[in-house]
């Protein structure tokens, strides 16, 4: 028992001169499984991947974009989907659903992960849309609720603009707008 004491003191006693003399531990990087270091870009969907989200310092479920408002949304939804996804193939971008919510603003939403996402009707409550994690177009009004379920934690999202036509966010939407001027 004695020994055991003697060698976590020597121990104690080594790291503390370690520590004054420059020595520090390695950075840490959050495990996946035994010996495997977590990479996000694994678990993100294809459309996410033509994000830079691991050069970010917010952890965002989704990226949405503001694309404008009546015709103007229209036009520049078909553009600003060519340029983000154009590493993916056609009929990847071809899957890239389009609701429309009643309203005059564009917005395209782009989840990170491959998870359960809904549309939910604010006024009646009812379900609009569901789909697994992949990116969606909406006409809306603030008239809804994007609900998803990711990483264990549930986030809701109402897109939304402010009096300048700027897009209004919280802390889990990265607001890419502007990434593909």
């Amino acid at each position: 028992m004695r020994n055991a004491v003697k060698m976590v003191k020597l121990i104690a006693i080594f790291t503390v001169l370690a520590n004054l003399f420059g020595c520090k531990m390695p950075d840490l990087h959050m495990l996946d499984g035994p010996g495997m270091e977590y990479v996000d870009s694994a678990y993100r969907t294809e459309y996410a991947n033509t994000l830079p989200f691991d050069e970010i310092e917010e952890y965002p479920y989704c990226a949405a974009a503001y694309l404008g408002k009546g015709e103007e949304g229209k036009a520049n939804c078909d553009v600003y989907i060519e340029k983000q996804f154009s590493s993916l193939p056609k009929e990847a971008v071809e899957k890239i659903e389009h609701f429309d919510c009643g309203g005059e603003e564009w917005y395209l939403i782009i989840p990170r992960w491959p998870v359960s996402n809904d549309i939910l009707l604010k006024d009646t409550g009812e379900k609009f849309a569901e789909n697994n994690g992949a990116p969606f177009v909406v006409v809306c009004s603030n008239n809804i609720t994007i609900r998803s379920l990711a990483q264990g934690n549930r986030y809701e999202y109402t897109p939304q603009i402010d009096e300048n036509n700027r897009l209004i966010c919280t802390e889990d939407v990265w607001d890419i707008t502007e990434y593909n001027d």
